[in-house]
């Protein structure tokens, strides 16, 4: 009787290891992509709860509050934010001072972030929880080869919902159209 052989050939392997590189290779950019765009679908959740927070805000405490993407200067701007943040500006200069009651600061990271309200920007909800100005945050990826995109509406009833991919072509759909991050 001959021994029994256990395990693999070196040739087995070899084929083995090329094998799982081919597979390796072929998911990568698509692993990408999903990473892409779970980046967005987190900022869209992000901006989602700081909306509703700074209209609660507004309702239980009776004061204007304000969503806005900030820059490194702390002032509020439409697009090129390094961060989101819930504040009541109280001196309404459109900029955050250290004075001023903060309750949420989010950093904005791998995505792009554009903010249209009337022609603001920055976002307030009055005590009634009513938005003053109606529009919508635009989330797009910041990689170049995936023109994937979200948005948050505001109405001015302050009522926020979220994009939605209606024909299932895998490219959310506003009132406009297609988010369009190009």
């Amino acid at each position: 009787m001959s021994p029994q052989r256990q395990g693999f050939s070196l040739f087995e392997m070899l084929i083995c290891i090329g094998f799982l590189s081919i597979l390796l290779f072929i998911s990568l950019p698509s692993m990408s992509s999903l990473s892409s765009n779970q980046r967005v679908s987190t900022q869209i959740t992000e901006i989602r709860h700081a909306l509703y927070l700074a209209r609660d805000l507004a309702v239980t405490q009776g004061k204007v509050w304000k969503v806005c993407l900030v820059d490194v200067s702390s002032s509020c701007v439409k697009e090129g934010g390094k961060s989101l943040v819930v504040f009541r500006d109280d001196n309404n200069d459109h900029q955050l001072n250290n004075n001023e009651s903060v309750k949420k600061t989010s950093d904005i990271k791998g995505v792009k972030i554009k903010l249209s309200a009337s022609n603001r920007s920055y976002m307030r909800f009055k005590i009634t929880g009513e938005a003053l100005e109606s529009g919508n945050f635009q989330v797009c990826s910041s990689d170049p080869n995936n023109p994937y995109g979200r948005q948050v509406i505001v109405y001015r009833s302050g009522r926020v919902r979220l994009s939605v991919d209606a024909d299932n072509d895998g490219y959310h759909e506003s009132s406009n159209g297609t988010v369009n991050c190009d």
